[in-house]
């Protein structure tokens, strides 16, 4: 049988176009540039970077015209539907965001081209984890992408606690990665094969759920919640947001919490999977989700610092998202990844904000670096405003579709109940609760962006026409999101259910 190498040099032709691009970066800056300023270093490389993302997004965006029908390669090691595709480009346009939001300030060191390199290779990752359902190419792939994130995290090399986040990031990750790989050995034993839509099969045709398959789940759990800052293996994400370069702390929020939430996706509903199957794991997800919420929300409420509180929210949403994993294979899939689409855009978009407010101007993302912002700059307070809305789910923005989305699909999948505690009303109920306790922590942000006086001392903000672009386009798809997501929606129900 000969191997469609062809097929796969088309499937990957978005990738080389990156994977080109981070060596072109290498290349100039250690043979060309190499003795040149830091700030032209940083300035070319990230040229070049977007230069690749672009050529990416724009060969996605022709695959995408196509309308082909999905593409399996080598035992599915990648598979391609439209639903991918277009993720794929999404990450591909928020990376080349970060790129953007990076070079406009200062270098965090003299290592420039690696930092983009670095955030490239992260990008691949994360587009390679979307695009196959190969357990042993997920593994890789996620792992890639984690390793990318914990150097990205040191990258403020005049920072200690920069440096000693990096090492908590990383040693938590190798831990999570040992649960990880335990549970799809596991998984493997039991199934017998990598790739998931054969392991749905396999499922499907045994007599009985045995053991093995139940701990299986719990270790690939255990070890992708801490990819999505689930509670209780959440405690790298307050420090990793606070002092990771604030651009990254934004792709970490975003990028990779998209992958993550892509990974369990896959894992929990591979193709053809019966629905009586989900009670293996509907139990450990309804009490993560539980924990998550009551860390995520109430930390926030005691928090100064944004980017710290961010963190929490991130913490908070994921307690969200995980319920709406509960609403099944075809409604909760459908509602998750249009929340986590959602959740990535306003995040960047909040990050963005505070890397020119405050990181630019030497400060820390304390509250009061953003006080007085609708007098300073009022535009950037309005954008601010549009972020922390749709993260508080306030209408008409794609946050508050986004969350009625998640709730409808929990509640939706036990529809007739005779106790409250039947079905996951009474999980909708809390998520509901706290979705007003989160109401309180995103306001105290909009105060001082809009009621607070600027300090005495407060420099100016600068804001770049390329970082006015890049802001007003996050904020206009949550706009539009909010106002017209049933195409949306509709494009990742049919993809799920093609």
């Amino acid at each position: 049988m000969n191997f469609p190498y062809f097929n796969l040099l088309i499937a990957l032709l978005p990738d080389l176009a990156v994977l080109a691009a981070l060596f072109a970066a290498l290349g100039v800056d250690y043979a060309i540039l190499r003795y040149e300023s830091p700030a032209k270093r940083n300035q070319t490389a990230a040229r070049i970077s977007v230069a690749g993302l672009s050529l990416g997004l724009f060969i996605l965006i022709l695959q995408l015209s196509w309308n082909l029908p999905p593409v399996s390669i080598g035992k599915d090691q990648v598979a391609l539907t439209p639903l991918t595709l277009a993720v794929k480009a999404f990450l591909f346009g928020l990376s080349a965001i970060v790129v953007i939001l990076s070079s406009s300030s200062q270098p965090p060191c003299k290592h420039v081209s690696e930092y983009y390199a670095l955030l490239l290779l992260s990008t691949l990752s994360a587009g390679l984890l979307v695009g196959t359902e190969n357990l042993l190419l997920l593994f890789v792939a996620l792992e890639t992408m984690s390793l990318s994130l914990y150097a990205l995290t040191a990258f403020n090399k005049d920072s200690k606690a920069s440096t000693e986040t990096a090492f908590k990031y990383f040693t938590f990750g190798a831990v999570s990665s040992g649960f990880l790989l335990f549970g799809l050995s596991y998984f493997y034993g039991v199934v017998q094969t990598l790739s998931l839509p054969d392991a749905a099969v396999a499922i499907s045709q045994l007599p009985s759920i045995p053991p093995l398959l139940r701990i299986a789940y719990l270790f690939i759990i255990v070890g992708v919640a801490f990819k999505i800052a689930m509670a209780p293996f959440h405690f790298w994400a307050p420090d990793v947001y606070q002092y990771a370069p604030t651009p990254i702390a934004g792709w970490i929020a975003s990028g990779s919490k998209v992958a993550g939430f892509f990974v369990l996706l896959k894992i929990l509903f591979p193709p053809a999977l019966p629905a009586s199957n989900q009670t293996i794991w509907a139990g450990a997800i309804a009490c993560g989700a539980v924990i998550t919420l009551f860390v995520g929300n109430l930390g926030a409420l005691r928090q100064n610092n944004i980017k710290r509180l961010l963190a929490y929210s991130a913490i908070g949403q994921a307690g969200y998202l995980l319920t709406g994993i509960l609403g099944g294979a075809i409604q909760g899939q459908t509602s998750v990844i249009f929340y986590i689409l959602v959740y990535a855009v306003a995040n960047l978009g909040a990050f963005g904000v505070i890397n020119i407010v405050s990181d630019r101007n030497g400060l820390n993302g304390e509250l009061p670096d953003v006080a007085g912002c609708w007098q300073r700059k009022p535009f950037l307070a309005v954008l601010l405003g549009v972020y922390f809305l749709s993260l508080a789910g306030i209408p008409p923005l794609a946050g508050f579709i986004g969350k009625f989305y998640l709730f409808f699909a929990a509640a939706a999948q036990h529809p007739a109940i005779t106790h409250w505690n039947q079905g996951y009303y009474w999980l909708v109920g809390l998520a509901l609760l706290f979705t007003a306790v989160a109401l309180y922590y995103y306001l105290r942000v909009l105060k001082a962006a809009f009621v607070s006086d600027a300090p005495t001392d407060a420099k100016p903000i600068q804001v770049n026409p390329a970082e006015w672009v890049c802001l007003s386009v996050l904020a206009l798809l949550l706009i539009a999101g909010g106002l017209f997501p049933e195409a949306i929606i509709s494009f990742i129900q049919t993809t799920i259910t093609a």
